[in-house]
């Protein structure tokens, strides 16, 4: 027997057993033991975990075993990592396959085909324009890696435009950039980085201010700018969307200015019911560089020739793990492949399901559900007063109720819906809905 037919046969055996496990009972921890683990993974990392969450391995679909048997809704996967939910056996398989390479890691210098398999599925769907494509490992690699290039080929010029409320990775240089000073505490300042407004859907004169802000910006420090750096959909301050026709003229403005225009997509990317955020809003022929990661279980950032760096400005030992390439490419496969994009496509009638969900919850609780925003599978709304007290403390009366989410922004805060758009049924929807229904009561 050669040793494909054993592998396929083992295959088989061990997925069934994993299918199986999914609607069995695995023998759970007691509570006390859990809660004892818990505490001490907070020592060893110097802060407890923001919830008392510690997964079983079992899970399916958007429900997932906690370690102490108790089964809950995972509406946060992750910070969005997880869109298939847990236990999805078509991922498992594909993992399981790709843990047979010879290979755990893969880097940019000795890769497998499953390196140049993924790079290849991306460019295939990337946005017009986009000609090269570089993997790394967590989105903040990726913003690193773009950065650079951009810098580079702006003759070095340190400066960066951002929007208020923007986040775009937790490294010193990211960090500098994104609009939370708590998350640099300490930390000294490197390079100028401009704020300017974000989209205000309550304010008429939003885009006006915007551009206002932009072009003093560009008129005072102009010469200094590499880039105007944009997330199309704010993801940490909470899901914030914004239409075409604000972004448009401040495009136009940085072409005048000869200022790269870079989309940080990811949190975006495969979530707004298109595989790119830039594609939903028709702005490939605006873009220089875009950067993703998150959802496929790595990150890559995605440039015009023009931006192509010179050798040695970026590499990197390691480029993703082999299961983790392997899945990421299947996951992008499914997306556009099992209907979930498009104007009629999985994310957007989950997108219509979950706002009929909170339209009802605001009538039937007047005053408690505000603010609802976003788009595709992920959706934010604000509870009470905001406050990040009020915010968090619902989350964590969730969270015993048996419903997994997490917030975005500071003072207002809102809860962020991360949506498992690629498993969660309609009933699995209205159940998360009751259980915030009970809840808000």
């Amino acid at each position: 027997m050669n040793f494909g037919l054993k592998f396929e046969q083992g295959l088989r055996l061990m997925l069934d057993a994993i299918g199986e496990a999914q609607d069995s009972s695995v023998a759970p921890l007691a509570p006390q033991q859990m809660a004892l683990e818990l505490r001490t993974v907070g020592a060893m990392r110097g802060r407890m975990p923001l919830l008392p969450y510690m997964g079983s391995g079992v899970g399916r679909g958007a429900r997932a075993m906690l370690a102490d048997g108790r089964w809950v809704l995972d509406f946060a996967l992750g910070v969005g990592v997880h869109f298939f939910g847990h236990g999805n056996l078509d991922l498992i398989e594909t993992a399981l396959r790709a843990a047979a390479s010879d290979l755990v890691m893969q880097g940019n210098l000795i890769f497998n085909r499953e390196y140049y398999l993924l790079m290849k599925t991306l460019m295939q769907h990337a946005p017009r324009g986009m000609d090269h494509c570089w993997l790394s490992l967590s989105g903040a690699d990726a913003n690193e890696n773009a950065l650079k290039m951009i810098r580079q080929k702006r003759e070095a010029r340190a400066g960066v435009i951002a929007f208020t409320g923007c986040f775009h990775g937790r490294t010193s240089t990211m960090a500098e950039i994104t609009d939370r000073p708590d998350y640099r505490g300490g930390q000294p300042s490197t390079f100028p980085v401009h704020l300017i407004p974000f989209h205000n859907r309550h304010d008429p004169d939003s885009a006006k201010l915007a551009l206002a802000a932009l072009r003093e910006v560009i008129r005072v420090h102009g010469d200094s700018i590499a880039t105007f750096v944009v997330e199309l959909v704010q993801g940490e301050a909470g899901f914030i969307s914004a239409p075409r026709d604000f972004f448009v003229p401040l495009f136009d403005e940085c072409r005048r200015a000869g200022i790269a225009i870079w989309a940080d997509e990811v949190q975006t990317f495969g979530r707004t019911g298109e595989l790119f955020a830039t594609t939903m809003l028709d702005l490939a022929d605006y873009i220089d560089v875009i950067t993703i990661g998150k959802l496929f279980q790595g990150s890559a950032v995605l440039f015009r020739k023009s931006f192509a760096p010179d050798a040695g400005l970026i590499s990197g030992t390691f480029a993703g793990a082999t299961v983790a390439m392997a899945v990421g490419r299947r996951i992008i496969e499914k997306l556009t492949s099992e209907g979930y994009l498009g104007r009629a496509g999985r994310i957007k009638q989950l997108e219509q399901m979950t706002h009929s969900h909170l339209e009802y919850l605001s009538r039937k609780h007047p005053g408690k559900i505000s603010e609802p925003d976003g788009v595709g599978a992920m959706i934010s709304f604000r509870v009470g007063d905001g406050s990040l007290k009020t915010t968090r403390a619902f989350i964590d009366k969730c969270f015993r109720a048996g419903l997994v989410l997490y917030y975005g922004g500071r003072e207002p805060a809102c809860i962020r819906l991360f949506i498992p758009a690629g498993d969660v049924t309609e009933v699995e929807l209205a159940e998360a809905f009751e259980i915030l229904d009970r809840c808000l009561s």
